[in-house]
């Protein structure tokens, strides 16, 4: 008797995950699917944005044709990003002034001004400055620097969350939102598979849209009075 109870009850609730699974994402992904960001969100040539905690400033160089370049500047003994990984895009390093330290492929690789180093897709990376004194990462306007233009509203919106609070940059809060940002800018944590990422994050996003987690926030847009003159 107890045995088939429990089995009723095991059905029951592989019925309510399956639903919670089928109907949720259904929702979220069709029937109440976020907009795309408008013009608006995507950061003008000449605009600068800063992270803190990644002790980082990225300007706009150029946009063309749903691509865009950036110059980056780390100032001394910044941490940068988590390591992460992009699975449709690869990232040209080209170092214009000072040394780049970059965790690549699980080694510290040191690139000195005048050196590149290209991270291919599907490349775990993490760029970082080792050194007391500031690095630039400055490639010409070339197809090969250039980097996916939606992935300009990903710096812009992720800099602004985790940066406005230090709760946002810890669980739950960030695990909610990597699950609306990362499907969707393809920007992947390295310490996970990538694919047991996408399981997670296909199971829990319906719940974080629903607390009102989005892939982004009219509150994180660039603001134009940001843009600044582009450097030579």
């Amino acid at each position: 008797m107890r045995k088939v109870l429990f089995k009723k009850f095991l059905l029951r609730a592989l019925a309510v995950v399956a639903a919670y699974l089928i109907v949720g994402n259904l929702l979220d992904s069709v029937v109440l699917r976020e907009v795309e960001p408008g013009p608006t969100f995507y950061p003008p040539a000449g605009f600068q944005f800063v992270s803190k905690s990644e002790g980082f400033r990225q300007t706009v160089l150029k946009r063309d044709n749903g691509v865009f370049w950036l110059e980056l500047e780390l100032e001394p003994y910044a941490a940068g990003p988590p390591e992460h990984v992009h699975t449709t895009f690869a990232e040209n390093f080209a170092v214009a002034e000072g040394t780049l330290s970059l965790l690549f492929q699980g080694e510290t690789r040191v690139v000195r001004a005048g050196e590149k180093l290209l991270v291919p897709p599907g490349t775990a990376h993490k760029p970082f400055n080792g050194t007391g004194s500031r690095v630039v990462v400055r490639g010409p306007l070339e197809p090969e620097y250039a980097i996916p233009d939606l992935f300009s509203v990903f710096l812009t919106q992720a800099y602004g969350f985790f940066d406005e609070s230090p709760s946002n940059n810890q669980a739950p809060k960030a695990l909610l939102q990597m699950s609306r940002f990362a499907p969707k800018y393809d920007s992947w944590l390295a310490s996970v598979p990538v694919p047991a990422q996408r399981a997670l994050f296909f199971i829990i996003r319906p719940i974080a849209r629903l607390l009102g987690y989005r892939t982004h926030y009219e509150k994180y847009i660039p603001r134009r009075s940001s843009a600044t003159s582009v450097p030579a």
